[in-house]
């Protein structure tokens, strides 16, 4: 340790004679170490909900849609069989999609219709259960675009089924969907029906690199929409929501700086004749500075380190024991998750730390050049 550091070391142990600067240093300790206690709590809570988020898009969401570029057919050609035996790794599903009605007893609202070899009878997802109230076994008619002429004029094609299965919805998904055999339901699919291929990976650690795994094996008619794309607005939103609500709750390490600042300028006022005395023994100025910037630093760093790994330690805890319970059927987890990253731990650790550093800064800056005769009229 150097000398500052043993100077800085004998006027923190020397805040005992001094009740007031003592109480202010330990408030400014206590301020550092609850903000970065609160922003890392902050910062675990939403890491372990978009976690969370992020799972389920790769676990039940598509990793890459393949479309047409123009029009709504997908281009002829053995490239799809081609695909399924270059990459085994993937799922691939051909699905035949256009906008239909669906109606119930309870009303009638607009549905994507999807066709799917992979479907044998006809499911719904829960989007448009919840709102014609249906259930397995449920009667359902599908009114299409298409028209059958007859005396009385043009009338929509119907077909009326039963509700095989309710499944679940996809985290993006917002619209009613209905999904069912190209057999049972290309009677209403009219002329405005899109083809698209879905892509899954069987692992779905590997849902970013589906896109581009295949990109060279699709002919020039065909876009890949890779998983980033498809799921923008939402990663989108989570990143904002992330920066915006870790911005606020920093705004508390920022108030402690500023507490931090005006007890180190008390600090200052308290030692300006021992300042001035140490000056005149030849301490020079660069030294009173550093001397200053560590006393601000010690405390600063050192309640941001103490907060945060408190409040990693009780994100953790939480975590662990489930103590925070969520209502069932409405979010994915039974309890509130928290999850702490090295790189969470590792920002909050800098946010106190720079702030400490620039409440240093002034005090330390003034103490420095405080003129020595100034000091010494007060001894």
């Amino acid at each position: 340790m150097g000398p500052t550091g043993l100077i800085a070391g004998r006027y923190l142990l020397g805040l005992k004679r001094r009740t007031h600067v003592a109480a202010v240093s330990a408030i400014s300790f206590v301020a550092m170490a609850l903000g970065a206690g609160a922003l890392t709590l902050t910062l675990a809570l939403l890491e372990g909900f978009q976690s969370t988020i992020r799972a389920e898009l790769r676990e039940s969401g598509v990793h890459a849609r393949l479309r047409p570029r123009m029009g709504g057919a997908l281009p002829p050609g053995p490239w799809l069989a081609q695909l399924r035996q270059r990459h085994p790794e993937l799922e691939v599903r051909v699905v035949t999609a256009t906008t239909v009605w669906a109606v119930s007893e309870h009303g009638a609202v607009p549905a994507a219709l999807e066709l799917d070899e992979a479907v044998t009878g006809v499911e719904i997802n829960r989007v448009l259960a919840a709102r014609l109230v249906l259930g397995v076994g449920s009667r359902l008619t599908v009114a299409s675009p298409r028209t059958n002429l007859t005396p009385l004029g043009p009338v929509p094609v119907r077909r009326t089924f039963t509700v095989a299965e309710v499944r679940s919805s996809r985290p993006t998904e917002e619209r009613a969907v209905i999904r069912t055999s190209p057999a049972m339901g290309a009677a209403l699919v009219g002329g405005g029906a899109v083809q698209s291929v879905e892509l899954r990976a069987r692992d779905s650690h590997r849902a970013w690199e589906v896109a581009s795994s295949v990109q060279g094996d699709v002919p020039e008619g065909v876009e890949v929409v890779s998983f980033q794309a498809l799921n923008r607005p939402l990663l989108a939103a989570l990143q904002l929501e992330r920066a915006m609500i870790g911005l606020g709750v920093a705004l508390v390490i920022v108030v402690a700086a500023l507490n931090l600042l005006c007890n180190l300028a008390l600090l200052a006022a308290e030692k300006r004749a021992d300042v001035a005395i140490l000056s005149a023994l030849g301490l020079e100025p660069r030294a009173i500075f550093r001397l200053f910037l560590a006393l601000g630093l010690g405390i600063g760093a050192l309640g941001g380190v103490v907060g945060t790994g408190i409040g990693g330690a009780l994100a953790t805890l939480f975590d662990r024991t489930r103590l925070l319970p969520l209502p069932r059927g409405v979010f994915l987890l039974s309890h509130v998750p928290f999850r702490v990253t090295t790189g969470a731990v590792a920002v909050v650790i800098a946010i106190s730390v720079a702030a400490a550093l620039f409440a240093s800064l002034a005090p330390a800056r003034a103490a420095a050049r405080r003129d020595v005769l100034e000091g010494l009229r007060y001894e």
